[in-house]
């Protein structure tokens, strides 16, 4: 959009042009900020919100000179304002004017006192000039008039931060969470007053609290039980390190499930669209499988596709978690563990509604069910030992991740998800079946559909396989625990 001129940008469009400058604006961008609003500046010569845009973004960039620049022709433009009063205080200020900055502040808290801007203008002036007590009194107009707008809240808590009263800063941002528990503000700055204030758990807890739920700062213990300073470094033994995996992985389920109108029935509705999806072009439109088709399909579609779910997720997952990694002393392997776990829960109603359906079928239960067990357990053991091992692999080769959806989809097709291995050549299916995803489907299917048992042998023989990987994995995390936060940032 760097080329357009007055013409490119009709005035029904300013709310889009607005956006498009602001956006730049937010993320930081201050170069390609300034490019977009000198563009908007020409386009819209004549409208408020373009002028005194630019005019905030010079001033976040220290720019005085063309701040001022255009804070002269705005002046002439459109005197009776309220930016006008504003932007003219933030400039004198910065120009050390300050009894016209004083004065202008005085003109907007007469002209205007029913706008927030005016209140949190006025007590940020004060702070500048070390007067807290004038400070306190503009804050709580705005508080009072704006309750329900957490900018003066959280210029609350500030004050008693920059006052150096710690113990009043973690007062006023307990109340803030309270008010605006999503805003990153009442944890990562909270944290920050507990450190100042020589309570490092606290500020621990604060960080964890914004990654992992409010709910871990309800589980806070008091400082003189014995038992404090040994749940502070939990993670360190199994026992802890289980409880955060687990803790993390179910607000993260809890979290996802609150942002979806159908909340867990989504864990069951997607399985089975995939289910219909490939019924129609198999089943139907290709007409392969036969009778007992859609039955076949799903004991190959589920296990599957909890092997993809499980692999996509955990790809990712140390780099994601880096912020987390580079704040809180957390063993990398806790990342592609929780995502692991995630997946693995979200297949236990799964699991379920599979195991009715393949009853109403006719395939009535039998002691041979039993067998699912270590055939579940087989499959869990591989998909840990798997997800690990790529999501160490990720951070170092970053261009694995764009290999996995690839990868996962060929695994589908050489995995029997569609087809029996009994249709391909018998010499081939030795082969075919050296594939573990492949040979476990065959058991499901033994189980569930031909009621006989699996080959225990074989599953045995993956055990071994699984279990040496995962010993391996866990000792190449214990490794390169100090090289992950070195290598995210890279």
């Amino acid at each position: 959009m760097n080329n357009y001129n007055s013409s490119s940008f009709p005035t029904s469009c300013l709310e889009e042009a607005l956006e498009w400058a602001r956006t730049a604006s937010q993320k930081g961008n201050l170069d390609k900020a300034v490019t977009r609003w000198e563009v908007l500046l020409k386009a819209f010569p004549n409208h408020p919100p373009v002028l005194f845009g630019a005019i905030a973004l010079y001033l976040q960039r220290d720019d005085i000179e063309n701040a001022n620049r255009l804070y002269q022709r705005a002046n002439e433009q459109f005197p009776d304002h309220q930016n006008i009063l504003f932007h003219g205080a933030q400039i004198a200020q910065k120009l050390g004017d300050i009894s016209r900055a004083e004065a202008l502040l005085e003109t907007a808290r007469q002209n205007f006192p029913d706008k927030i801007e005016t209140w949190l203008q006025s007590t940020n002036f004060a702070l500048t000039q070390n007067l807290y007590e004038q400070a306190e009194l503009y804050n709580q107009q705005a508080r009072s008039l704006f309750a329900d707008h957490p900018q003066p809240h959280k210029q609350y808590a500030e004050i008693a931060m920059q006052r150096s009263d710690w113990q009043t800063a973690l007062i006023r941002w307990e109340s803030f969470r309270k008010q605006f528990p999503e805003r990153p503000a009442g944890y990562l700055l909270a944290a920050e007053a507990a450190e100042k204030a020589g309570d490092k758990k606290l500020a621990r807890k604060l960080k964890l609290a914004r990654e992992y739920g409010e709910d871990i700062l309800a589980e806070a213990e008091p400082a003189d039980d014995p038992s404090f300073y040994k749940r502070r470094h939990r993670h360190a033994t199994f026992s802890g390190l289980t409880e955060l995996i687990w803790t993390k992985a179910v607000f993260n389920l809890r979290s996802e499930t609150q942002r979806n109108y159908l909340s867990y029935l989504w864990w069951i509705i997607e399985p089975l669209l995939h289910m219909v999806v490939y019924f129609l072009v198999f089943g139907f439109l290709l007409q392969r499988g036969g009778e007992g088709f859609i039955t076949f399909l799903l004991t190959g579609l589920i296990p599957y596709m909890w092997f993809n779910k499980a692999m996509s997720s955990s790809n990712n997952s140390i780099i994601a978690g880096q912020g987390l990694m580079l704040q809180v002393a957390i063993p990398s392997i806790v990342f592609p563990l929780v995502t692991l776990l995630q997946a693995t829960i979200k297949q236990i109603p799964v699991y379920a509604v599979l195991l009715g359906f393949v009853w109403l079928q006719g395939h009535v239960p039998n002691f041979h069910w039993w067998a699912l067990v270590p055939i579940i357990a087989v499959q869990l053991l591989l998909t840990v030992t798997f997800g690990t091992l790529l999501a160490a692999l990720v951070p170092f080769v970053r261009d694995v991740s764009y290999l996995v959806p690839t990868g996962l989809t060929f695994l589908m097709f050489l995995s029997g998800v569609f087809y029996s291995y009994e249709s391909i050549p018998p010499a081939w299916q030795d082969v075919f079946l050296m594939n573990p995803l492949a040979f476990l489907l065959k058991c499901y299917r033994e189980v569930l559909i031909d009621g006989v048992w699996p080959d225990f042998h074989m599953l045995g023989i993956w055990t071994i396989i699984a279990s040496t990987g995962l010993v391996i994995s866990m000792l190449a995390y214990k490794k390169l625990r100090y090289v992950f936060p070195r290598v995210v940032l890279a």
